[in-house]
């Protein structure tokens, strides 16, 4: 469907193992067209996308931009290109055994003769993570970085919660109407929505900080002690947030570990004034 002037969404199936919301696969359509991540590589998926396409007279596909290269936006890449003639755009910093035809980097232009897609780098989800930014129109495609209900999983070592907060705060910097996620219904209030999420990142470090004071000093304990509710595939997600929190924390000074990974020990920094 058109959800807005020139961008369409494609319809994706929901795979309740990644997530609840399905990958959106965008298309956009100026004097040229471009999807905005690809998607899963099963025939369904593909023909439901190429077929969406087809359906604009004479539109030549030029790019398939991926935001990241995780499964569910990247996996049907190279069908797509197969089927469509078109070049696959990712950011330097991300690895995937696709061969890429246009590496870009921040700030680079992907034009569509009358539209044009600003490359913005926000690494934390992945390093190579990148949003779209239409200026004119002010839209930020903004993949896994800012999602339309939820939060995003930063599982290390890929996932950098330091470099996730920061790429929400650089969001904060853009004049932007409208947010199309990579998952999820599209965000009319961005600037609300890009500062729920940092203020719930913090929060939770001050929890993750909270439970070392009060002992708690492996990831596992400190999951159970600030997500009792979850069990099962959420509960392994949210082990890998509070990894990835005291890793920022140990960082900066604010945590200390003996051991290494997820099996660590961790401790709360002495603070200025405390005593051992």
């Amino acid at each position: 469907m058109e959800i807005a002037q020139g961008i369409h969404s494609i319809p994706a199936e929901i795979d309740r193992f990644l997530g609840f919301y399905a990958p959106q696969v965008y298309l956009v359509v100026g004097g040229e067209g471009a999807l905005i991540d690809s998607g899963y590589g099963d025939e369904g998926s593909i023909s439901s996308r190429v077929d969406y396409v087809n359906a604009f007279a004479g539109l030549r596909l030029a790019y398939i931009v991926i935001t990241h290269a995780h499964p569910d936006h990247i996996s049907g890449a190279v069908r797509l290109r197969e089927k469509t003639g078109a070049k696959i755009v990712l950011h330097s910093a991300e690895q995937t055994d696709i061969a890429v035809d246009k590496v870009v980097a921040e700030g680079d232009i992907i034009s569509l003769n009358g539209i044009d897609l600003e490359v913005v780098h926000t690494p934390g989800h992945n390093p190579g993570h990148i949003c779209l930014y239409m200026r004119k129109e002010r839209i930020m495609f903004s993949g896994d970085q800012v999602l339309g209900q939820g939060t995003t999983a930063i599982p290390p070592p890929k996932g950098d919660m330091a470099q996730y907060i920061d790429s929400l705060r650089k969001l904060l910097g853009y004049d932007i109407d409208l947010i199309l996620p990579g998952h999820g219904p599209p965000l009319r209030e961005p600037q609300r929505r890009v500062k729920e999420l940092i203020q719930h990142r913090l929060e939770r470090e001050e929890q993750v900080i909270a439970g070392l004071r009060q002992g708690k000093a492996t990831v596992k304990e400190l999951a159970a002690e600030i997500y009792p509710e979850l069990a099962g595939f959420l509960y392994e997600v949210a082990k890998g947030q509070v990894y990835a929190h005291l890793i920022k924390l140990e960082r900066e000074g604010k945590a200390s570990s003996q051991g290494s990974g997820k099996d660590a020990r961790y401790k709360p920094a002495l603070e200025r004034g405390r005593c051992a």
